[in-house]
């Protein structure tokens, strides 16, 4: 099977306004209970074009070590080929305050024929990538 890569453009420094609920990404994610809350900020991301949908690969930087279980969490339906994703993680409840990477991998079940742009919200930044499919 082929992977088709994209390219991807930081969308400055955009802050990221949006109504997240952390109980909203864990009953989406299925994972278990936690204090669930967008990490600090992303850095980069990579995504690939798969029959299931798209793979992306987030990188970002948690504002302290013991953040768990990273996850992207898809905010309702694509609206106008635009699709909005929260990059969250549990947040530990005791942890030493330094800026620690943090990444996760995940296939999003989005329809690859309508969705033309992905964007990527975390607490302090977002990134915008643009879908390009393969001629």
């Amino acid at each position: 099977m082929r992977s088709f890569y994209v390219a991807i453009a930081l969308a400055g420094s955009c802050l990221a306004a949006f109504n997240f609920s952390p109980s909203d990404a864990t009953a989406a994610s299925g994972a278990s209970r936690c204090d669930r809350q967008p990490v600090m900020q992303i850095d980069s991301a990579r995504i690939s074009v798969e029959p299931a949908g798209f793979t992306i690969d987030a990188f970002g930087v948690a504002e302290s070590a013991g953040w768990s279980n990273p996850t992207l969490v898809v905010s309702g339906a694509p609206v106008d080929g635009v699709a909005t994703v929260h990059f969250v993680a549990c947040r530990p409840e005791v942890s030493a305050q330094v800026l620690t990477p943090i990444q996760v991998r995940q296939t999003l079940a989005l329809d690859r024929t309508k969705t033309r742009q992905i964007i990527i919200h975390t607490k302090t930044n977002s990134m915008t990538v643009e879908i390009t499919q393969p001629n």
